[in-house]
């Protein structure tokens, strides 16, 4: 009896023993997530997706001059602009009416929607931001293979000297080129890379501080890693022109070795030998915002040898790069010229609420830039007088790059938004939105909301950038909208582009902050590839949505995959590269 009765007492308290701890998770979970309000989200669903608010009225002029209307003058929300000027070598300050013109005017043209490179030179493969993937697939089972390799890279440990920045996250897309021959011959490739029939590069700076070069056929590592120390969530952007040039920007500020804060910024690499070439942009006090970090994916007019970098401090970059490139001689070099930095406040911005902030990609279509900030405004700014041209309340987070549209009524711009916490109501939930936006004045044409949830410190809404449908689904505008209408769901949708009407819906079991990419086959089919963050990688029919296969990476992803004929290569939180094939 005694022996019984010890037996049910050790069970009694082997189990009281594992609902504590059980218990003392679930309340770290809860405290984490932000208190109570995590139960009330994991137990109710949003409204999801909205009705469509469509005003075609707002199409007219698109193809016409790039001017403000009365409703997107700057002036509606109280914009304060300030230029940065440097002459004779001196910076000066201009606000207000300055005039200003540009010594030698910019104007994008074929480099907007393509580079002269053989590959993905930039996020979302050029300035338009609609190349998810590069040359033809060659599809025939629609399934993705078995077979895959992986490359191991590392992590950094974050500011606050707590937690780690692991592997590849948001943007977090590599870049993949195919060299000329009398590239390869002057890079420092390992030899047997630089006589390899066919060798296509994968270059992938990482939140471990290193720039990864890989063989996209196998993974094996091209040449020496470049250690820079800094974390890399955003993605790097080589010259358009073929130049062996690396521009990419640290998305964190790092603890130096004695204790002191390393500002985040920008750096330039030569990739004939790894040598870094310039930096700038740390700890700029032009800033209104004092977080200083480049997660943009620059651009460069190469015409006129200029870098534009959009910086998450409010600071828009131009630099004269003064390229020195022989080929023949295999040597390299700059000698940047800052040329003027633009910025701005409005009303509404504050670093607690609405934020100053350029943290997407910017499009570029002639001598406008265009470009939507961490506070809810997306504007468009004439390169050449660095001056606003128009401005459009969007409200909410510009995460997600803007893509620019040539269509046959004028030039569009579709732009997304994520939550805020000033966006929030009394349970984390708040409304996010896809629009149309007409390109010469900023009005909107439509607009898709999304109810959306945002609680456990993850953001919802709209963090990827869109797929522009070419081919067999032009017409179509495809998005990934993340913890809607569940906490942990989300959905993969299809919109006309004329009206914002649903052409296809799919509800995702795990959200999405990864961007959707494309395979265009070698009969006319696309099919869709969707990263999730259970690490779930999906095939669908581009058409309809429909599911084909699908595969499990067993971690997290955030990061956007790039694709290279039939070959997508994504990096992982859990400190991997994957490169996966479609056969």
């Amino acid at each position: 009896m005694k022996k019984r009765t010890k037996i049910t007492l050790g069970v009694f308290c082997g189990l009281f023993l594992l609902i504590c701890v059980v218990g003392l998770f679930m309340l770290k979970k809860i405290s984490a997530a932000g208190g109570i309000r995590y139960l009330y989200n994991l137990r109710h669903d949003t409204t999801g997706m909205a009705e469509t608010e469509y005003f075609p009225e707002a199409a007219a002029g698109a193809d016409g001059p790039v001017s403000c209307t009365a409703e997107t003058d700057p002036a509606v929300l109280g914009m304060k602009e300030t230029v940065r000027s440097y002459e004779d070598g001196e910076a000066v300050l201009l606000e207000g009416d300055y005039d200003l013109m540009r010594k030698e005017p910019i104007s994008f043209t074929d480099y907007a929607v393509a580079g002269t490179v053989d590959g993905i030179f930039t996020f979302r493969g050029n300035y338009h931001r609609t190349l998810s993937s590069y040359g033809t697939a060659q599809i025939s089972k629609e399934k993705f293979s078995k077979d895959f390799w992986s490359y191991d890279t590392g992590k950094l440990l974050k500011s606050n000297g707590k937690s780690f920045w692991s592997g590849n996250g948001w943007t977090g897309q590599p870049l993949i080129i195919s060299w000329p021959e009398e590239t390869k011959r002057i890079m420092n490739l390992y030899p047997e890379k630089k006589t390899k029939e066919n060798f296509v590069e994968v270059i992938y700076s990482g939140m471990d501080g290193y720039i990864h070069f890989l063989d996209l056929e196998d993974g094996s590592e091209s040449r020496d890693a470049i250690h820079i120390g800094m974390v890399f969530k955003g993605t790097a952007s080589l010259h358009p022109s073929g130049i062996p040039l690396l521009v990419l920007g640290s998305g964190d500020a790092q603890t130096g070795l004695f204790g002191e804060n390393v500002s985040p910024r920008v750096y330039i690499y030569s990739l004939i030998d790894g040598t870094k070439l310039y930096e700038f942009g740390d700890n700029d006090e032009m800033a209104y915002r004092t977080f200083h970090a480049y997660d943009s994916s620059p651009v460069i007019d190469v015409t006129t040898d200029t870098l534009i970098y959009p910086g998450e401090n409010g600071v828009l970059y131009t630099l004269k790069l003064n390229t020195k490139y022989d080929a023949q001689a295999g040597t390299l070099s700059i000698e940047p010229e800052h040329l003027s930095d633009f910025t701005y406040s409005t009303a509404r911005a504050t670093e607690s609420a609405f934020t100053w902030g350029m943290e997407n990609s910017a499009v570029v279509n002639e001598h406008y830039l265009y470009v939507g900030d961490n506070g809810g405004v997306f504007f468009c700014l004439d390169l050449n007088t660095m001056s606003m041209v128009w401005a459009q309340d969007v409200y909410g987070d510009v995460n997600s790059s803007p893509i620019f549209s040539e269509e046959t009524d004028g030039n569009f711009i579709y732009v997304a938004t994520t939550l805020t916490e000033a966006m929030l109501d009394a349970h984390s939930m708040g409304t996010v939105a896809i629009y149309k936006l007409n390109a010469a004045n900023g009005a909107v044409v439509w607009k898709k909301s999304f109810e959306c949830h945002n609680v456990d410190g993850v953001e919802g809404g709209i963090l990827a950038t869109g797929v522009l449908g070419q081919g067999a689904i032009e017409g179509q505008i495809i998005y990934s909208v993340s913890r809607c209408p569940g906490l942990s769901s989300g959905y993969l949708v299809s919109l006309d582009t004329q009206t914002g009407e649903e052409v296809w819906l799919k509800e995702l079991s795990a959200y999405a902050w990864s961007s959707t990419v494309t395979l265009y086959s070698q009969i006319g089919a696309v099919y869709l590839v969707q990263c999730c963050s259970d690490g779930t990688v999906l095939l669908l029919n581009a058409a309809n949505g429909v599911l084909l296969d699908s595969i499990s990476l067993n971690t997290t992803l955030e990061a956007t995959p790039a694709v290279f004929g039939n070959t997508i290569v994504v990096g992982t939180r859990d400190e991997r590269i994957i490169g996966l094939t479609v056969e």
